[in-house]
């Protein structure tokens, strides 16, 4: 009995000193998966009140970087818990294309933001350096961007913004326009006439 345990003993040690030799299989460059005409909804951990919602015409999630590319993106929104539980549309975003990273953070070369609150539409654009960044925990970050509403027209440099712009920083270019009394007021994330 004890020399039939021996030689099982001895045969597991040579199998596995076979397998320890044995070359790994090497990792498969452009692996994960890639989808078509797609809709994405994405619950980002740092900011647990919000919800995107995606529409994009392919979708290519990468695992070694730990990333989802969203390209032909038609239009996504934010949506975010209110009084009562309820969500509601708080944010559209218009992007040729959209990196979600391991962080859920978004990456873009250029995207737009319509803000329902106040009808603001805010254009950011990247530099050689810098991506459009929407952080979920912080907010926006661009090295530059435009903002358009019933009350102001301007562009800015080195952009910071939370989500509800009350904590907005940015130097501001030549040119920009406020306008103490606009023709037009915002109504239910829709411009009308006064």
């Amino acid at each position: 009995m004890l020399k039939w345990s021996a030689l099982a003993l001895a045969a597991m040690l040579v199998f596995g000193v076979v397998f320890a030799l044995l070359p790994s299989a090497p990792s498969v460059r452009g692996s994960g998966v890639s989808l078509e005409e797609v809709k994405l909804r994405l619950y980002p951990a740092q900011d647990p009140g919000a919800e995107w919602r995606f529409a994009a015409q392919q979708i290519k999630v990468d695992p070694e970087k730990g990333e989802t590319a969203l390209d032909q993106l038609g239009r996504g929104e934010r949506w975010v818990t209110g009084p009562r539980d309820q969500l509601h549309l708080d944010m559209t975003i218009k992007a040729q294309s959209l990196i979600i990273d391991n962080q859920d953070n978004l990456h873009a070369r250029k995207a737009e933001l319509y803000t329902l609150a106040d009808c603001s539409t805010f254009t950011l654009s990247s530099s050689d350096q810098q991506q459009v960044i929407i952080n979920q925990q912080g907010g926006y970050s661009a090295p530059r961007g435009r903002i358009r509403s019933p009350i102001y027209n301007g562009a800015f440099r080195n952009i910071t913004a939370n989500f509800d712009f009350s904590n907005f920083q940015a130097e501001q270019d030549v040119g920009a326009a406020l306008d103490a009394s606009p023709p037009t007021t915002c109504v239910n994330g829709q411009i009308q006439n006064r």
